[in-house]
């Protein structure tokens, strides 16, 4: 690629900062967002995800950047909108079932584009005078809808790998003796006990604070993924015979790749038991709290020291939005305890400097679209978003159940299902399906085995989109064996 010559004749920061400028963009970002969504929602595309390869897109993106400047109106180029729409993954298609990625409200675009243009930082009180108070309020809020009580409280953050880190240090602190924060690592060997099937971010926290492979005790699930109750005294008794401190116990709601959630409620009482902290890794099924019909296998979340939830999955935020929920608020400022006397008035808790909790010092103005929803509808608006995907799953099961040459993993217990086509290559029929379109599914490797995995995140995806979905496979591997 070449470099750039050095411009001889720029344009000047001046004409990009003016509000006539800005409302001309604002009305061409209006017609083409409502076009994208108009398109995506009928069905109209060939293709979800566009089937050309990595290479073949970077190259197109490279081809952009050089033979000098694009004809631009205003701050980009002419075409950069509509070529970035046209060329991203179409999550609000109704034929995406693929990652574990909400399709936002499309009423969230204009409220981002307001927090955007106002960039209030948040790190302390005078950075966030309008989204820490409404951070503080309805983190306590939801805190006390989900069951923890009066004194429960949290943060939100960008994202779950980010909570659960943050999780773990403040059980550090509260569980191991001396400060670790202060002092640094003490001769106690520390570790926490986990699901063999555990997301790779509770393993990487246990490295980042320094515990290595040793910390990381893993309890033996069964064959539906859920962590068998007799592993949890093994591995604990395990860690004990190594000379390990277990500080935590972390339960999965739910796991990653097949939806399945743990029994909290048996955690819950393991950790009263022997004194550990109990976390919760409910970054993507922790959403069904909000859910009277889809509650159940949450029993037991409520006795958690901490919950990791995201609102960017099942419930129409946009990525990244992360709640780390806390039974006891206070317990938010074990986790960081750090000198800053430029940003800081004193070393007490100040709920409105966000910063003394989180990792992030600067951050989005992540709490308006929580806010603006919990203020608006309460409960009720993401309780029918649970409900209608956690349906539309179960709707996929029966169909995979109808069809004899089909095999499901488990039951779904979230808007998760995973099944395959006995005795095909189904990573094969995967990559096909991507390659004809317009499905977008995605697959995992479960006991060894390739499975083909939807996680139904539109709302709009229909029954005929799911029988339909189901009928193209076949067709696809019919094809295959010829």
């Amino acid at each position: 690629m070449k470099a750039r010559s050095k411009p001889t004749n720029t344009t000047d920061w001046s004409d990009y900062y003016g509000p006539e400028a800005f409302e001309k963009a604002g009305i061409l970002a209006v017609k083409q967002l409502t076009d994208y969504l108009r398109s995506a929602q009928s069905r109209s595309a060939a293709h979800v995800l566009d089937p050309t390869s990595p290479q073949e897109r970077l190259a197109y993106w490279e081809s952009r950047l050089v033979g000098g400047a694009l004809p631009a109106e205003g701050l980009l180029s002419s075409d950069f909108v509509q070529e970035m729409l046209e060329r991203s993954n179409r999550l609000h298609d109704p034929r995406y079932a693929g990652h574990q990625v909400a399709v936002p409200f499309p009423e969230l675009a204009w409220l981002q584009a307001a927090t955007s243009l106002l960039n209030n930082g948040m790190a302390i009180d005078e950075m966030g005078p309008a989204s820490s108070p409404m951070e503080e309020a309805v983190m306590r809020a939801i805190a006390r809808f989900m069951g923890l009580g009066d004194a429960s409280g949290g943060i939100l953050c960008h994202g779950g790998t980010l909570a659960n880190l943050t999780a773990l240090l403040a059980a550090r602190q509260r569980q191991q003796p001396g400060n670790a924060w202060r002092d640094g690592s003490t001769g106690t060997r520390c570790a926490l006990l986990v699901s063999d099937q555990a997301h790779y971010c509770v393993d990487r926290a246990a490295r980042v604070m320094g515990w290595g492979e040793q910390g990381v005790i893993k309890m033996r699930t069964n064959s539906s993924h859920q962590v068998e109750p007799a592993s949890m005294m093994e591995a604990l008794e395990s860690a004990k015979a190594s000379g390990l401190e277990v500080l935590a116990i972390v339960g999965n709601a739910c796991t990653t790749s097949t939806g399945t959630f743990d029994d909290l409620e048996a955690m819950a009482d393991f950790a009263e038991a022997h004194g550990l902290w109990f976390h919760v890794d409910g970054a993507h099924g922790a959403a069904q709290i909000f859910s009277e019909r889809n509650c159940g296998p949450l029993r037991g979340m409520e006795r958690a020291d901490s919950i990791a939830m995201d609102f960017h999955k099942m419930l129409g935020v946009p990525a990244l939005c992360t709640g780390l929920f806390y039974r006891n608020g206070s317990d938010a400022y074990a986790a960081f305890s750090q000198e800053a006397h430029y940003l800081y008035e004193s070393d007490q808790e100040e709920w409105w400097n966000l910063s003394k909790r989180t990792f992030e010092c600067t951050k989005r103005m992540l709490s308006a679209a929580v806010f603006g929803i919990w203020e608006a509808h309460g409960p009720r608006l993401w309780e029918s978003l649970v409900d209608r995907l956690c349906n539309r799953a179960a709707l996929a099961a029966m169909e995979i159940q109808k069809r004899p040459q089909w095999e499901l993993f488990a039951q779904p217990k979230s808007n998760i299902v995973c099944f395959r086509l006995r005795g095909a290559d189904n990573a094969a029929l995967r990559a096909k399906m991507i390659q004809q379109g317009p499905y977008y599914i995605v697959k995992t490797v479960l006991n060894g085995e390739t499975w083909l995995r939807c996680t139904f995140q539109n709302p709009l995806t229909s029954d005929e989109d799911i029988l339909e979905l189901m009928d193209t496979l076949e067709a696809l591997s019919t094809c295959q064996k010829e």
